[in-house]
């Protein structure tokens, strides 16, 4: 015995082009409304038509906004001139003060400290680790 399935039907989408009727094509009044049909579609196909006016004003927008962008442009250029001219400043007078520091630092070390006090007459007593001895 043999088992045959039933055929199944498988989801079409309808045909969403229109499709002429025979009879519509005969009939003297359609083809005038086709006709009138066809001349506006293929005006609304076309370029949309722009107003001067809107022209104008558009242009007016864009050249203020590019002016804008200049200003901004040179404004950010001036501004990093200054902050150049201030690390350039800061610069010097850092080198300045690591000079002075150092100067500074040269008086007050200890090398300067044991030189001015020989010169005095002070005796260098040595290490601190030194044991001394009092005579009685």
């Amino acid at each position: 015995m043999i088992v045959k399935s039933p055929l199944k039907k498988h989801d079409i989408r309808p045909n969403l082009r229109k499709v002429p009727k025979p009879d519509a094509q005969t009939s003297p009044g359609s083809s005038q409304k086709k006709k009138r049909k066809a001349g506006r579609e293929s005006s609304k196909i076309g370029i949309p038509k722009v107003k001067p006016w809107k022209v104008i004003v558009g242009s007016l927008i864009i050249s203020a906004l590019g002016l804008m962008y200049l200003t901004h442009v040179f404004s950010t250029q001036q501004s990093l001139r200054e902050v150049q001219q201030l690390q350039a400043e800061y610069n010097r007078a850092r080198a300045q003060y690591d000079e002075l520091k150092l100067e500074y630092d040269r008086m007050v070390g200890p090398a300067e400290i044991y030189r001015k006090a020989e010169a005095q007459g002070f005796v260098n007593g040595g290490p601190a680790e030194q044991v001394i001895i009092i005579e009685r």
